[in-house]
């Protein structure tokens, strides 16, 4: 059996040493169809854009003929190779390699050891060729800033009229990680004016004119550096969104079908809806016909997860996305305050999709845009394509369940990190299962109100209804056994939230649950015999709405009332069976 190539970014390894390909070979093709010399791809972390750089490299490489049958017979550029299959030099970098720790003279030498060890490889590779001077790495090595670094590379080709191809990988990686590890204030000094990635790009940008950089194929995740260090990719075509590349990296339904069929033989229909709820979905074409992309990465994880365990996964998530995914607080808290992204991104999760324009080049300054939060959001995966009207408004969903898991994991943990909040989760995750096999709802819903109105007591900002149904679903969102919903339509009316038995625990899962939250104003409770009035009123409301709900629902459904005001919990208990 071929071994799974989770984690393998290198295309020599994967044809080398049996492991499983997904042929993407066939879009070289269109690549060189299009005719544009300089490329820029973009593509959420982990979808298999690194692989796909190798694969480039190793088809480019003039120095890689005779390996060729090795490489690619067995593919469909190898039965159908373009004219420039093997005939460039390839000056590789990838950004992600670049060390992120001390101050900003020693992330610039970092930087520029990157830029140095790369340039020094391709002169040793490809110098019996060349005729390359042993001499031409020491005056590289000798300059101390990068943009001078592949100055003095560029002349170095210029004169042995060498055209190579240059291929960056993770180009936005190096300066993320310094935005996430420092501050924003060391992220402009190496991406604004003066700073050595602003100087380096530009001058990649300048040396594009010349016949020495003939081709040029840069991939990472969003546009943000990009629109930092330059004024956007605008030397050549940001393919991204082109119908022609919607799967160019991650699988589509017949690549996951041969992949299921080659390790889990006969499973494909029983683990389609599973794979599809957690890891499918994805849409990067604007006319919407290469809409259910999966992460090939989240894939490949089930897979090893599967064959190892002999069973489905309990854990769908891969830890390494739940890492990745993890670093992005800057988006929402800023002087140790939540900031205005906060709110769009619970409002997002809540309702689990959000209408905008999709943004091509935003700078970190414009992040508080709306709209340019919105795209940044879909750059990094959160957010899909689900719709576009005849205006260009796109109404963005979240893509599927691991991207709903790891939104509200981000959520959950900037709340508790504003407030200081001490959830036991221990208790919460006993909690649900008291919930699931007894019907025990009570103790778990008590910690977290409890928890809500100790946060409300120590911080000064304005309470709301969408305020506590965050707090609460943020914490609900905790558990696999339930998938928890707000908003659903139930029989003509909108129950607030939602818990249903996840589909791989409906054999065990005895119990669902509707809550209905009611919120009073200060003014309506000034009194005692006001407050009696008005939680009566709201009990009464919410009944029947609940009763409504729960018509004709095929679980035992535990159907609970919360009334609540600014200060405190009016309410809380279930109608009777």
């Amino acid at each position: 059996m071929k071994k799974i190539p989770y984690g393998i970014s290198s295309f020599d390894k994967i044809k080398s040493e049996n492991y499983y390909f997904v042929d993407k070979t066939k879009y070289i093709e269109v690549i060189e169809e299009i005719g544009s010399p300089y490329l820029f791809f973009l593509r959420p972390r982990r979808f298999g854009k690194s692989l796909f750089i190798s694969m480039l490299e190793h088809y480019y490489d003039i120095n890689g003929a005779d390996q060729f049958e090795k490489l690619f017979g067995d593919t469909y550029i190898g039965q159908n190779p373009t004219p420039k299959r093997n005939s460039y030099p390839v000056l590789r970098f990838n950004f992600s390699m670049v060390k992120t720790q001390g101050t900003v003279e020693q992330l610039k030498f970092g930087f520029c050891l990157n830029i140095w060890a790369e340039m020094d490889a391709f002169i040793s590779k490809y110098k019996n060729r060349y005729n390359f001077d042993e001499e031409i790495s020491k005056k590289i090595e000798s300059k101390l800033d990068p943009g001078d670094m592949l100055l003095v590379f560029h002349n170095e080709m210029k004169k042995k009229h060498v055209s190579f191809y240059m291929i960056i990988d993770e180009y936005d990686n190096f300066a993320n990680n310094v935005l996430i590890e420092h501050n924003e204030e060391v992220y402009r000094r190496i991406t604004h004016s003066g700073g050595f990635l602003r100087n380096f790009f530009t001058l990649i940008k300048g040396l594009t004119d010349n016949r020495e950089i003939d081709r040029l194929f840069i991939s990472g995740v969003s546009p943000l550096v990009m629109a930092d260090v330059t004024s956007g990719f605008n030397i050549g075509d940001n393919i991204s969104l082109w119908p022609d590349f919607a799967a160019m990296v991650g699988f589509n339904r017949k690549e996951l079908k041969g992949l299921i069929e080659y390790y889990i033989p006969g499973q494909h229909e029983t683990l389609l809806p599973i794979l599809s709820e957690w890891y499918d979905n994805y849409c990067f074409d604007e006319n919407l016909i290469e809409t259910n992309i999966f992460n090939s990465t989240s894939i490949l994880y089930f897979i090893k997860e599967n064959l190892a365990l002999k069973r489905i996964p309990s854990n769908l998530i891969d830890e390494n996305l739940r890492t990745d995914y993890g670093k992005l607080r800057f988006l929402i808290i800023q002087d140790k305050k939540l900031n205005g992204n906060f709110n769009i991104l619970s409002e997002i999760a809540e309702t689990q999709q959000t209408v905008s324009t999709l943004v091509r080049s935003f700078s970190l300054d414009e992040l508080i845009s709306d709209n340019k939060f919105k795209s940044l959001l879909f750059y990094l995966g959160f957010l899909t394509i689900e719709s576009i009207d005849f205006a260009g408004n796109i109404t963005f969903k979240i893509p599927n369940k691991l991207i709903n898991t790891l939104l509200w994991d981000y959520i959950r943990k900037a709340i508790s990190e504003f407030y200081s909040l001490d959830i036991k989760i221990d208790f919460l995750n006993k909690g649900f299962s008291l919930m699931a096999l007894e019907g025990i709802w009570r103790p778990l819903f008590q910690h977290i109100l409890d928890k809500f109105y100790e946060a409300v007591s120590i911080r000064d900002f304005t309470f709301h209804e969408e305020g506590l149904k965050t707090f609460l679903l943020a914490w609900l969102n905790l558990t696999n056994l339930y998938d928890v919903i707000s908003e659903k339509e139930k029989n003509k009316g909108y129950a607030d939230i939602c818990l249903e038995p996840d589909r791989r625990f409906t054999a065990y899962v005895k119990y669902d649950y509707i809550i209905e939250l009611k919120y009073i104003k200060a003014e309506e409770i000034e009194t005692p015999a006001k407050e009696e009035v008005a939680v009566n009123l709201a009990v009464k409301t919410a009944t029947a709405q609940l009763m409504q709900y729960a018509a004709n629902n095929k679980f035992k459904t535990t159907k609970i009332i919360i009334v609540a005001s600014a200060k405190k919990l009016l309410f809380m208990d279930c109608l009777p069976e």
